[in-house]
């Protein structure tokens, strides 16, 4: 089961208490996964759902709130994806014209309407269930161990903006893109995509979010430090190499006998610690960093006079 499928059947489980909300729900439902139907100069709707539990949520909410006589059938979907998919019909029947009204898809003389009715956005409660059912029909989100990516695709550029504005009164910063004639709003910040989830009621899915979350925190900062420690190390190397360089070519053309006891101790003690810091030699011999980065600079120095009067 995907991640998406994971997170629609918990917000399904989640029942509103309020009947307002219950038809906000459905509004956002129909509204992203319904077509009408004329049928012998009739009213009639079709509903198709990819996922099974979201069909039983439509279905639920049709009988709840209007005691519809629907028919559910079940298809097989084609080319890579063997899985199912669930169309539900509404036939011509009474009330088919108040559904559309009461959830604001059309108005009194069956115009279409591709905004969100004004009785959805009057409260607190309602907003969340419109977007429960919004998610729910057109919604899908990655596993937060891969990306942060929620999707919502939708069919209308006008209906498009409606929901963009839903999402700011929640003050969540939504993107918009158009690929061919689909409209995709979609999240990428983390804090956006809690603050979805926990609005839809997904609070399980919101923790395993959160979770991942920290995990990637940690994670970035365990390698920010390794590799932080490694190019340290990769510097300490580097620099202990071109000492005792120095170091050989004093001896073979002057000899360290003939260096000042310091060098000579500092250049004994890299030959024979020759991956230490400048800190940990210091610590051998009592002398502090600065006074060790002193004496190689000094070895560093003789080593190119050497060189100089070799060439």
């Amino acid at each position: 089961m995907s991640f998406t499928d994971k997170v629609k059947h918990e917000v399904v489980r989640k029942d509103n208490s309020n009947q307002c909300c219950h038809l906000a729900e459905l509004a956002a439902l129909i509204k992203a996964e319904g077509s009408l139907e004329i049928i012998n100069n009739s009213l009639a709707l079709k509903l198709v759902s990819q996922q099974a539990v979201v069909a039983r949520k439509l279905y639920k909410l049709l009988q709840e709130q209007f005691d519809f006589v629907t028919e559910i059938i079940v298809r097989k979907k084609m080319y890579l994806d063997k899985g199912n998919y669930y169309i539900i019909k509404v036939g011509p029947q009474p009330g088919v014209k108040e559904l559309l009204v009461e959830c604001g898809l059309i108005d009194k003389t069956y115009s279409l309407n591709y905004k969100i009715k004004e009785q959805f956005l009057d409260s607190l409660c309602c907003k969340k269930a419109y977007l429960k059912g919004l998610f729910l029909a057109s919604g899908s989100i990655s596993h937060p161990e891969k990306e942060y990516h929620v999707e919502f695709r939708i069919n209308y550029q006008e209906y498009a903006t409606e929901l963009i504005n839903l999402f700011k009164e929640f003050k969540i910063d939504i993107k918009f893109r158009q690929r061919d004639d689909i409209y995709l709003l979609y999240l990428k910040k983390a804090e956006d995509i809690n603050k979805m989830l926990n609005y839809i009621g997904a609070h399980s899915a919101l923790l395993q979010f959160e979770n991942a979350l920290v995990h990637k925190k940690v994670r970035n900062r365990v390698n920010r430090l390794v590799n932080c420690e490694t190019a340290n190390l990769n510097k300490t190397v580097a620099a202990a190499q071109r000492q005792l360089e120095n170091i050989e070519l004093i001896d073979e053309l002057k000899g360290l006998d003939n260096l000042a006891p310091s060098l000579q101790e500092i250049a004994q003690l890299r030959r024979e610690d020759p991956y230490s810091s400048l800190k940990e030699l210091g610590e051998k011999i009592d002398i502090t960093k600065s006074g060790v980065n002193h004496r190689f600079r000094r070895l560093k120095k003789i080593a190119q006079e050497l060189k100089g009067n070799k060439n």
